[in-house]
């Protein structure tokens, strides 16, 4: 075979390769990216809020912290512009972060039981007396060490009950209908960069999201 033979024959066998395999990702995944026609970003209360749209789906999310507790919470609004019902389960919502490690989203009952009882706990270590004198046979927790334990104790009774009110369910949305709450995510131990992804229907949508991932500090 010469050599222009040769090139004739690498060329017909790279183009018989199936497009599929030079895809990095699957046929059903829409991932969100700046100035596509597709896709929409704002600002609001220094929140950014990205969307995706199609034929069929109308969404936008946005990922924030819920403040003194062990989550992060995805916000999303989903609308069906479709003439069928659209199944959606905010559960198979996963993020995926800079080493890959796969966050799963926490079911809203489980997470405000989780978020209270932390809370109940770290009210209590506060409202402990520390005695500070050796020999102390008596110790009380001063008015201040009260107050704080009972700001703890109603805040993460407050963060609890938005989880509950907030979480969104498993549904299936009708032509024209629309959905919006939370999904909740725990926190990593560091700030990091994730993708989300969101099944809606047979579509998958992806999100590049960052996260501070502040641990709670209680600082009244």
């Amino acid at each position: 075979m010469n050599a222009r033979s040769f090139c004739t024959a690498i060329l017909l066998a790279l183009l018989s390769i199936p497009p599929a395999l030079s895809q990095s990702t699957p046929a059903n995944t829409l991932r969100w990216a700046e100035g596509a026609p597709n896709a929409t970003s704002d600002m609001k209360n220094d929140t950014k809020i990205e969307g995706l749209k199609t034929d069929d789906v109308h969404i936008y999310v946005s990922l924030a912290d819920l403040k003194e507790t062990e989550y992060n919470r995805v916000w999303v609004q989903l609308s069906n512009h479709s003439k069928a019902p659209i199944d959606f389960d905010p559960q198979s919502a996963i993020l995926i972060n800079e080493k890959d490690k796969t966050v799963r989203a926490e079911a809203p009952d489980k997470a405000a039981h989780s978020i209270q009882v932390f809370g109940e706990a770290k009210s209590q270590e506060l409202s402990s007396a520390h005695c500070t004198m050796m020999g102390a046979t008596t110790c009380q927790p001063t008015n201040a060490q009260m107050q704080v334990s009972k700001q703890v104790l109603a805040y993460s009774g407050q963060q609890a009950q938005w989880v509950r009110d907030n979480g969104l369910s498993k549904k299936t949305l009708a032509p024209g209908e629309e959905a919006q709450g939370a999904i909740v995510f725990k926190k990593d131990k560091k700030k990091s960069n994730y993708i989300l992804k969101l099944q809606v229907g047979a579509q998958i949508f992806e999100f590049p999201l960052t996260a501070d991932n502040k641990i709670p500090s209680y600082d009244y």
